[in-house]
């Protein structure tokens, strides 16, 4: 019985690593997402934290510079919070486009791989028509030396 062999087994491994390789993309995108999440909502943590801060100090002097250093850095956290928030719609939008690139390539790697097991079920089909015949053949001709002999 002869060996399966897959014509196109090279091109198959070929998009098996590139597919790998738009995996590990997209695993870096998502995250590189994350972090920018995470970031955000720590400022946003820190943020709102600080403004209850304020709140609670209630009845305290509070000196202006003070006020001013509480204000700049209230404003320097919502800038860094919206710099990030921009910077996460860019990474979303890339996350996205990975996405579609890596969906593509499994879709060519399942094609390859369908293709290579209807293949190898139509060598099977033929291995076994040809041992059928074979096994005819040898009952065949058993069946005309018996005849022969009689």
């Amino acid at each position: 019985m002869a060996a399966f062999r897959f014509r196109l087994a090279s091109v198959l491994r070929y998009r098996e690593r590139y597919r790998e390789e738009r995996r590990l993309e997209f695993v870096r995108e998502a995250k590189e997402r994350k972090q920018l999440t995470d970031e955000i909502r720590r400022l946003e943590q820190l943020l709102s934290s600080q403004i209850e801060g304020m709140a609670d100090e209630g009845g305290q002097c509070v000196t202006g510079a003070d006020l001013q250093l509480r204000g700049e850095f209230i404003l320097h956290t919502t800038q860094r919070i919206q710099e990030y928030r921009t910077l996460l719609v860019t990474v979303e939008q890339r996350l996205e486009e990975k996405r579609l690139v890596l969906l593509h390539a499994d879709r060519e790697v399942k094609s390859l791989e369908q293709l290579k097991a209807r293949r190898r079920e139509q060598h099977r089909r033929q291995e076994n028509a040809k041992e059928q015949r074979s096994a005819d053949e040898v009952g065949q001709r058993r069946y005309l030396d018996q005849k022969r002999l009689t």
